[in-house]
């Protein structure tokens, strides 16, 4: 913390104010805040604008995660932990739900730092792979305590904000500072151990960085930022229930931050769209697929998550194949290709 306050208050902040990069994401964040006056739609806004900012955040939690050298395979716990904390906060307490929105959050980061504590040693994979242990063990302890929980068949989530545009602006206002901060982090001092860390962990301990602590402090932060992506998307479904320690929710973070752009502070944006329009406009080409896909694979031919997981496997795997730094260096190298070319046209 004492590193991102030091930053703010030193000359380097202001060059990154006046970055190209920070101007594209201050672009991208001020075309996502327009959208809705030119969208009449509420199902759009709600349905899917809303989840591509939340994911936007999810997946940019894990990429925090990523750029510090970590892996994590069960993310999912600590986006199911956010989400069940902050909505039974306010249920059973009576917590203010915009209070239980950010305790969520410091509750999914205390957990993550004992994890962390015990595990954040480990080898990325390895860490990966205790984190989809816990991932499992959370959904095995949500489903024991059913009777005080009841997360088996879930409950529906009290409201932070009117649903709609309001909504639509508060989940905008959270991803924009979350990012921000990110953003921000990946910049500090605390970013460049990070990214130390993750080229050679032995030169890293050779000049002297603590390696355990910088994990650690990765780790939390990233943690935090999913537990307030899971309570948003409690509050976006309007419901929680214990699906959302499914495997495919710790998946999603990795495969919309690669498909984006490891190690950006875009991609995770870029990555969210494509996934999620995946999501919501599969329905509208039923049709197509299901006559496409029916004589080639008989039993995936009612089309529907199979088709939807096969879909993104095969983007993930045009993307690692033909982009593998992601969509956004595809964008850097077109952007460098232009400006180029208006060099050579110059008279």
């Amino acid at each position: 913390m004492t590193q991102l306050t030091g930053l703010l208050n030193s000359k380097k902040f202001t060059s990154l104010l006046h970055s190209k990069r920070f101007y594209f994401i201050m672009l991208g964040l001020a075309f996502i805040a327009v959208l809705p006056m030119f969208i009449g739609s509420e199902y759009v806004i709600g349905e899917v604008l809303a989840p591509m900012i939340i994911f936007a955040i999810y997946a940019s939690s894990w990429n925090l995660l990523a750029y510090s050298g970590q892996g994590s395979l069960g993310h999912a716990a600590f986006l199911g932990i956010g989400g069940f904390a902050s909505a039974l906060l306010a249920i059973k307490l009576g917590v203010p739900p915009i209070v239980g929105l950010f305790v969520g959050g410091l509750f999914s980061a205390g957990i993550g730092l004992l994890i962390g504590l015990a595990c954040v040693r480990l080898k990325a994979w390895f860490l990966a792979m205790v984190t989809f242990g816990f991932s499992v063990i959370a959904l095995t302890l949500i489903s024991q305590f059913d009777s005080v929980i009841g997360g088996i068949m879930g409950f529906a989530t009290p409201l932070i904000v009117p649903r709609g545009i309001p909504f639509y602006y508060f989940t905008f206002a959270i991803a924009a500072t979350s990012i921000l901060v990110i953003y921000l982090v990946m910049k500090s001092k605390l970013g460049l151990a990070f990214k130390a860390i993750r080229e050679n962990e032995l030169e890293a301990k050779m000049t002297g960085i603590n390696t355990g602590k910088y994990r650690l402090i990765a780790f939390v932060l990233s943690t935090f930022f999913a537990g307030i992506a899971g309570g948003l998307y409690a509050e976006s479904i309007r419901y929680i229930q214990v699906s959302i320690f499914d495997p495919y929710y710790s998946f999603l973070p990795l495969m919309i931050a690669v498909i984006g752009g490891l190690g950006t502070i875009e991609g995770p944006l870029i990555g969210s769209v494509i996934i999620v329009s995946i999501d919501a406009y599969l329905p509208r080409i039923d049709p197509f697929l299901q006559g496409l896909m029916g004589p080639l694979f008989p039993a995936v031919s009612n089309v529907g998550p199979p088709i939807r997981m096969m879909m993104l496997g095969v983007i993930l795997l045009l993307v690692v194949i033909f982009a593998p730094k992601g969509i956004t260096s595809l964008i850097n190298k077109t952007y460098a290709y232009l400006r180029r070319d208006k060099k050579e046209v110059k008279p």
